[in-house]
């Protein structure tokens, strides 16, 4: 069985376990429903934390498995009313697409890394899209659908302080978190985010990996992910919501490397598919890339601009999360060299001590190749080298070249 049938089933899987005790709940008792609101806030939340994350984990796949389940659950005479993603146009689109996806794995396993690469990219920027549609117009819903159902009219409240039970602070104050809108969809925003960029930095190391034993090792990872959610969720509603909120806590710790990673691989990706070409005149403005290593505190794979000072010593900007205050990097300028790549060239720097070796300090955007001296002339750098890729490439051809050309000596002298 493949891996993304295995995902496709493993969500409708999810989809039905999250939409059947809601079903079976709006059939029970009024006394029942109005204790299972009542446990912190409710069963509904739970079923509404598990969906949110499930989603998240694969927007696409979700909201078109969401759709499916709830149009064909639903009465005909009802259809009318029910949610944008329930229209068969959109769900139907939205399986489309996960079939290609599907052919692309398929098929792509016996095909090169640069006619499977560029596909990977493009399903790169597909899943962002899907997550901006999903966070903008399904998330909302369901946090909405969350506080309705958990909302109790004022004559159950009065059966219940008749009976007895009382109700926690902490159950109060999450209950009117959760039926206060402008309280309940941005926290269900948020959660959606940080499980999405931690799932979505899964997609960009595939897209990255040039080995496709990786690409299907992440996909597994995914696929548990999802199976575990739902998983959970078949066990109970609350289970469910367990194993999501410590998905979503993973996600916030994780937040900062996820959140690097995915604008890594979005420019990256751009560049590479777009085919973008940077100009001298760029140069001289200063040329972006990410650092290589973790520079003065700064964490490895942060977004920064190389310039020049009036004195003409190279330093390095960026701005925390991208809308923060622009910061500086000090940056020794002695012994810089600049290394060509098979895919994007970067900044190195060869230690006095070690003639022979360099360290990596900025991985340049794929728009710089063919600037390696431009850039060197311009920052002052020392040399222009062949990276350890592009060196193991040129090897490998120069002694194929070499071998052909023995090869065809060898007949030529036999022959004579």
């Amino acid at each position: 069985m493949n891996i993304l049938f295995r995902r496709c089933l493993f969500v409708m899987v999810l989809v039905a376990v999250v939409g059947t005790p809601l079903l079976q709940a709006a059939e029970a008792a009024p006394d029942k429903l109005l204790r299972e609101s009542m446990l912190l806030p409710g069963v509904s939340l739970s079923e509404g934390i598990s969906e949110i994350t499930g989603v998240a984990i694969s927007p696409l796949l979700g909201v078109s498995a969401m759709g499916v389940w709830t149009f064909y659950k639903t009465e005909p005479h009802l259809r009318h009313r029910l949610p944008w993603y329930c229209h068969p146009g959109v769900w139907g689109t939205g399986l489309a697409l996960i079939l290609i996806c599907f052919l692309k794995d398929f098929l792509g396993t016996a095909a090169p890394p640069l006619v499977k690469k560029p596909l990977d990219f493009l399903e790169l920027f597909e899943n962002k899209l899907s997550a901006l549609v999903a966070s903008v117009g399904f998330v909302p819903l369901v946090a909405l659908a969350m506080a309705q159902f958990n909302k109790e009219p004022p004559q159950a409240m009065n059966e219940l302080e008749g009976s007895g039970l009382a109700v926690m602070p902490m159950a109060s104050v999450i209950d009117f978190g959760v039926h206060t809108p402008w309280i309940s969809i941005p926290v269900a925003i948020v959660a959606f985010s940080v499980v999405w960029l931690s799932s979505h930095a899964l997609n960009v190391l595939i897209a990255l990996s040039p080995f496709g034993i990786v690409d299907a090792g992440l996909k597994i990872v995914k696929l548990g992910l999802i199976a575990m959610v739902a998983g959970s969720t078949l066990i109970h509603p609350y289970a469910g919501a367990a194993v999501s909120l410590l998905l979503i806590l993973i996600g916030l710790l994780f937040a900062g490397w996820s959140f690097r990673l995915t604008l890594f691989g979005t420019l990256m990706g751009s560049d590479f598919l777009l085919n973008k070409r940077a100009t001298a005149a760029d140069v001289e403005t200063g040329v972006k890339g990410f650092l290589a290593r973790r520079t003065e505190g700064v964490p490895v794979r942060t977004l920064v601009r190389m310039k020049q000072d009036p004195a003409g010593r190279a330093f390095l900007t960026y701005h925390p999360w991208l809308v923060l205050p622009e910061r500086r990097i000090a940056l020794a300028d002695a012994n810089m060299v600049i290394c060509k790549g098979l895919l994007h060239p970067s900044l190195a720097q060869r230690p006095a001590s070690e003639s022979a070796a360099v360290r990596s300090t900025l991985i340049l955007l794929p728009r710089y190749r063919r600037l390696e001296d431009s850039i060197a002339r311009h920052f002052g750098c020392q040399e222009v080298m062949d990276g350890a890729l592009l060196r193991g490439f040129k090897a490998m051809r120069l002694w194929l070249v070499e071998m052909l050309s023995s090869g065809r000596k060898l007949v030529e002298m036999h022959q004579g």
